[in-house]
């Protein structure tokens, strides 16, 4: 009984059966790794405001009252993969948020939000605000009731300019908080 030989000299069937355990091996690892991820590694560092944002009117514990006042959430929404121009708008509304709101606007508070719409506490959003890509929306609640909000459609223009991308989202938010 003679083995079967492949081009290279190695007998195929017992590459075959080496390329299937691989296959398995490589699954059962993918597996594990599923299994022993953390569900949403960033949900344990979010701000008190981002749970409030995310259920805004079905919340009563203390820590929540940031959303008893007159608030706005600037919110951006990323998904699972990211780039560097979604990392770059993420830090880019992050510091605007924090320089021109570090104080109330006109008794509005303010706040940054990092939303992930590919988890299940946040892919409600993609309906609630249209949205089709990353992007950045700012919208506002008083109290428990949700107010008026804008979708900051210029942010992937405004990438490479810093300043003015600020600008843009200080900008806006102060329109949507100026308005009735």
């Amino acid at each position: 009984m003679t083995q079967e030989k492949c081009p290279a000299g190695i007998a195929c069937g017992g590459v075959k059966y080496l390329l299937i355990g691989f296959v398995f091996f490589s699954i059962g690892v993918a597996a594990y790794k599923a299994a022993s991820a953390p569900a949403d590694p960033q949900a344990a560092a979010a701000p008190v405001v981002a749970e409030a944002a995310m259920a805004p009117a079905k919340t009563s514990e203390p820590a929540l009252k940031v959303s008893a006042a007159k608030t706005a959430l600037v919110y951006y929404f990323y998904t699972n993969t990211r780039c560097s121009s979604c990392k770059t708008i993420e830090a880019y509304t992050r510091a605007a948020v924090e320089k021109d709101f570090a104080s109330d606007y006109k008794g509005w508070k303010v706040a940054f939000n990092g939303v992930n719409i590919d988890e299940a506490p946040g892919k409600h959003f993609i309906q609630d605000y249209r949205l089709n890509s990353k992007s950045v929306v700012v919208q506002k609640f008083s109290g428990d009731k949700t107010l008026n909000w804008v979708k900051l459609e210029k942010v992937w223009q405004l990438l490479d300019d810093k300043e003015a991308f600020m600008t843009y989202v200080t900008g806006e938010t102060h329109n949507l908080l100026d308005g009735k």
